[in-house]
């Protein structure tokens, strides 16, 4: 069953703490929740214990390999991940992947991979990808998944809800707002927010065009929904008390 983005859960099992971190980061840049684990017998109970929305599991793993891991959880009537879609991350060739296939995998994603390919899976398998954040642009102006995670959380927790107050404030002086949306064009093209860097370029323009506040109401309110609808997608309320 698909859901918001914001609630689909990801238990991702990798021994490599290099691959782990890149599938980590890339699949929150993407939107989901993710725990994760460095080896088979732990990610076992894990899916065994809570229902997650998918399974990432490394072909290779300590103590329990993903072929032999999903086989027990599929083999175990108890367990609350049991029918769970499960993709395998594998650096091998096509004829293991082949054979991971035969074992009850959905889909073998290849190591190393890009965040395009990540995303994609997610959205096959039910994660759906706000359309407010483009990860190919942040990805491209951060140069890893890491940076978009970390730079998309400065954007969420501090810029944004400034912005939104001095916009509360700003009331009829609309040129107040000029600097500010200057800057937040800046921000939203490292966080591939489109949609609120074309908002604010069109408010800054009908502020620099236009005689008076009421000439800009359009612009205006289109600025305040891209800017509420980005911060829904970053998955921070609208206002302070929501």
């Amino acid at each position: 069953m698909n859901r918001q983005a914001p609630h689909f859960r990801v238990l991702l099992a990798e021994d490599d703490p290099v691959s782990r971190e890149f599938l980590r980061e890339a699949a929150q840049a993407c939107g989901a929740l993710v725990t994760d684990c460095a080896d088979g017998r732990h990610a076992l109970e894990l899916a065994r214990k809570d229902p997650w929305d998918l399974l990432i599991l490394d072909h290779h793993l300590p103590g329990l390999d993903g072929d032999a891991l999903l086989a027990l959880l599929r083999a175990d009537p108890l367990a609350a991940s049991r029918s769970t879609p499960a993709l395998a991350t594998s650096a091998a060739r096509d004829i293991e992947g082949d054979a991971l296939e035969r074992a009850g995998f959905d889909e073998v994603l290849p190591k190393p991979m890009q965040i395009e390919t990540l995303r994609g899976a997610l959205g096959r398998h039910g994660c759906l990808l706000d359309s407010r954040l483009d990860d190919a642009d942040a990805l491209r102006a951060c140069g890893s998944p890491a940076a978009v995670t970390r730079l998309r959380r400065l954007f969420a927790e501090q810029e944004l809800p400034n912005v939104q107050d001095e916009l509360d404030a700003a009331d009829e002086d609309l040129h107040v707002l000029l600097p500010t949306l200057h800057r937040l064009r800046a921000s939203c093209g490292f966080c591939g927010a489109r949609s609120l860097a074309e908002a604010s370029a069109n408010l800054s323009h009908a502020i620099t065009t236009r005689a008076d506040a009421g000439a800009c109401a359009p612009a205006l309110e289109s600025f305040r929904t891209a800017l509420a609808e980005t911060r829904a997608a970053l998955r921070v309320p609208a206002d302070d008390e929501a």
